[in-house]
């Protein structure tokens, strides 16, 4: 983002702990052993993140392969977050970084870093994505040297208040472009997943359409 390299840290930036900036919570996942917690459909479940699913192109998760019922969630004690968060893999896989495109929750690998300023948060995912984390532990133990204490206690350097407002400004129409752009591959996604099966059992006939008036635009 040409707009973070474009910062230039000077004497009114601050420099603290991650979780002085940020409240950090970390995923959860219920015991594997009772089945009854967890479900392949979407419907009123929870999206339940995973570092696999934050392999996925883009900058917004939206949805996962697996998901939460609302017993795991609340019975087990899921941390839940918000939409907008900013999330971080710490165990095995390190540093993948996505922001939370709807509320959601995720496993015991990824950790959430929220907060009721924007700025912040516009902040973060940038931030995160360019640290690194090779200074958090050894290059050879790195994956197990890294956990939710290390995560919290990450240095940051933050942008003084005015100029974290002008980066949140001039970042916010890219945010929004790149929300509605995952919203739409998503919606299409779902809608040839429902079509799809149907065009291949032939309960959807399309034989007879006829494509040369479909594409009389195009002439």
């Amino acid at each position: 983002m040409a707009q973070f390299t474009a910062l230039s840290p000077n004497e009114n930036w601050t420099e603290g702990r991650a979780d002085s900036y940020y409240e950090i919570g970390i995923g959860k996942t219920p015991p594997r052993k009772e089945p009854e917690w967890f479900s392949d459909v979407k419907a009123d479940n929870h999206v339940w993140l995973s570092i696999k699913d934050m392999g996925e192109a883009g900058t917004y998760s939206l949805d996962s392969s697996e998901y939460l019922t609302d017993a795991a969630v609340n019975g087990k004690n899921v941390r839940r977050v918000p939409a907008g968060s900013v999330l971080l893999s710490f165990k095995l896989t390190v540093g993948r970084v996505k922001i939370a495109g709807c509320n959601m929750t995720t496993n015991e690998a990824i950790a959430c870093f929220a907060s009721d300023d924007k700025r912040k948060l516009a902040y973060a995912y940038p931030y995160l994505r360019s640290f690194d984390y090779g200074k958090l532990g050894s290059t050879s133990s790195i994956a197990t040297a890294v956990n939710s204490k290390t995560v919290k206690a990450m240095p940051f350097a933050m942008p003084d208040d005015l100029e974290l407002s002008e980066f949140y400004l001039s970042t916010k129409p890219i945010y929004e472009q790149l929300l509605a752009t995952a919203k739409e591959s998503r919606f299409l996604a779902q809608l040839r997943d429902v079509l799809l099966p149907k065009l291949m059992s032939g309960e959807i006939d399309v034989s007879k359409v006829d494509l040369t008036q479909l594409n009389s635009h195009l002439a």
